[in-house]
């Protein structure tokens, strides 16, 4: 006598697939989102971090270049005022004139070290009387009025430059105290958080105040 049919098995002999349980694509595709997502974050914060990073480098260079020209500026100045002093006939004179004002196309310098100190110093120095560009433009025009004629200086010539010396020994002085020959990564950072040369910027401001004028023959 035949066996009783199975009763579990479909018509025809086929046996039932299982269906399994389909894994849900939707947790894969957002762990694969949150790590893109992260990195790009990671990226995007280390490329903030090297861009501040490259700004106070550039910042810090500015600041050395510009305080290293204006150390050697009033050297080159306080030097060509005393060669100026000396010569009494015009030919001679005229010569360290040329020299002299040579040496104020380095200028740009001072103003520029002055703004570097006022931002870190965080409010500009006080200024009595004119700011470092008016004192530099004003001398300089001085400079090349003075001394055009035959024969020695004049008594008023000769006391303008040594009042303009002085004020210019003040601010060698002064720049003799930045000694920052090296430029590189390490020393543009450094000097951000060096307070010396902030005052001696401001030192400058004052030194170029006490004049109570600075255009010769006014």
């Amino acid at each position: 006598m035949d066996a009783h049919p199975d009763l579990n098995k479909p018509f025809g002999g086929n046996t039932v697939e299982e269906h399994k349980p389909k894994r849900p694509i939707f947790t894969p595709v957002v762990l694969i989102l949150l790590t893109f997502s992260l990195i790009g974050n990671v990226f995007l914060y280390s490329r903030s971090i090297q861009h501040d990073k490259d700004a106070r480098i550039s910042r810090g260079t500015s600041i050395l270049q510009s305080g290293n020209d204006a150390k050697l500026y009033f050297d080159q100045v306080t030097s060509g005022i005393e060669d100026l002093l000396k010569h009494q006939d015009i030919p001679t004179r005229l010569a360290a004139k040329s020299l002299l004002i040579a040496a104020y196309h380095k200028s740009s310098a001072i103003t520029t070290f002055i703004k570097e100190a006022e931002a870190v110093n965080g409010t500009p120095f006080p200024e009595t009387t004119r700011n470092a560009a008016t004192f530099l433009e004003q001398s300089e025009k001085s400079l090349q009025t003075l001394g055009n004629h035959t024969g020695p200086l004049t008594d008023e010539e000769r006391i303008y430059l040594k009042s303009l010396l002085a004020v210019n020994q003040a601010c060698a002085a002064e720049m003799a105290t930045f000694k920052h020959d090296t430029i590189s990564e390490t020393t543009s950072l450094t000097i951000l958080v060096d307070e010396k040369w902030v005052n001696s910027a401001k030192k400058l401001v004052e030194s170029m105040n006490k004049p109570a004028n600075v255009m010769f023959g006014k």
